[in-house]
C-alpha cells in the first residue's frame, strides 16, 4: 500500500463540510438547499466545483435534486446508517465487536513488510512476516479493510480457509494457543488511497478512520500488527471511560491578590 497521502480536492472540503450540516440538522430533512450561486459566494468556488460537491451529496443519498426547484435533504431512509463501537479498555470488547463482522474476502501471502512493521514486530532487518489482506463487511456493506502481520511461524500454521471460519483473533488464540495480554491501539482520520478506496467501494480521497492495533502475548512479545480502514460514511468509534477509582482532582486555581493599594 502506499504510504502518500492524498491531497484534498477542494470539492471534497465543500462536500464534507455540506455533509456535516446535514448530518447536525442546520439542514434538516425536507429543507431546500441555498443556490448553486449562493453557495458559490459562500465558498468562494466555482460552479463546476460546486456541482462535483452536490453531486456526491446526491450518490451519498443525502441530497435529493427536483428540476427546476433545487436540492433538498433527502428523508433519513436514505441517508447512511453509522456502526457504532463501544470500548471500555478490555480485550473481551474487542473480541466481541470483531465477532460481529464477517470476511467478504480474503488473501494470505508471504512478503517483506514495511520496516516500521518489522520493527513493531522484533523482526529481523529484511525478514519476511505472514500478510492477511482482508474486506470485512457487516451484511452486506462493506465497512473495513484489513491487514494483519505476523511472524511467518504463526502464519504458516494458519490456512486461507481459516479466515472465513471465524474471527483471527479466536482462531489465534484457539488454533496456535496464544494468549494475548494486552494492546496497544492508536486512531486517526486519513484519506483513501486508490487501493483503500476500491476495497471499501468507495472513491479516491475518500475520509476513512485509520486504527492501528499491535497485539501482545505476553509482557513483552508482539505476536501480531493489524492496519485497518473504516468507511467513515458507516462507521462511527466511541470510547467509553470508566472511572475506576474516586479522587478529588490535583489542580486547583490560583488564588488572585484582591489586595488595594493605598489611596
Amino acid at each position: 500500500m502506499s504510504v502518500e497521502r492524498p491531497v484534498l480536492p477542494l470539492y471534497y472540503r465543500v462536500f464534507k463540510t455540506l455533509e456535516q450540516r446535514i448530518d447536525t440538522q442546520q439542514y434538516k430533512c425536507g429543507d431546500r438547499l441555498p443556490s448553486e450561486d449562493e453557495l458559490c459566494r459562500e465558498f468562494k468556488v466555482s460552479r463546476i466545483t460546486m456541482r462535483e460537491a452536490l453531486g456526491r451529496l446526491v450518490e451519498s443519498g443525502l441530497l435529493v435534486r427536483r428540476r427546476g426547484s433545487g436540492s433538498y435533504v433527502g428523508p433519513p431512509t436514505i441517508g447512511r446508517t453509522f456502526r457504532s463501537i463501544t470500548l471500555t479498555g478490555s480485550l473481551e470488547d474487542l473480541f466481541a465487536q470483531v465477532e460481529r463482522t464477517q470476511i467478504r474476502s480474503s488473501s494470505l501471502a508471504e512478503r517483506t513488510p514495511p520496516p516500521d512493521v518489522g520493527e513493531a514486530l522484533g523482526l529481523a532487518p529484511g525478514a519476511p512476516a505472514t500478510v492477511l489482506r482482508r474486506i470485512r463487511v457487516i451484511g452486506d456493506e462493506p465497512f473495513a479493510f484489513t491487514i494483519n502481520y505476523l511472524p511467518v511461524e504463526l502464519g504458516r500454521r494458519i490456512r486461507e480457509a481459516d479466515l472465513y471460519g471465524g474471527p483471527l483473533l479466536q482462531l489465534l488464540e484457539r488454533k496456535l494457543r496464544l494468549r494475548f495480554t494486552h494492546a496497544e491501539q492508536t486512531v486517526e482520520a486519513r484519506l483513501a488511497d486508490e487501493d483503500v478506496a476500491q476495497a471499501l467501494g468507495g472513491k479516491f480521497g475518500d475520509a476513512v478512520l485509520y486504527v492501528e492495533r499491535r497485539m501482545f502475548a505476553g509482557a513483552d512479545h508482539p505476536v501480531e500488527l493489524v492496519r485497518s480502514h473504516y468507511r467513515a460514511d458507516t462507521y462511527r468509534y466511541h470510547i467509553r471511560f470508566v472511572r475506576q477509582r474516586r479522587r478529588a482532582f490535583a489542580w486547583r486555581p490560583e488564588a488572585k491578590s484582591t489586595t488595594r493599594k493605598p489611596s
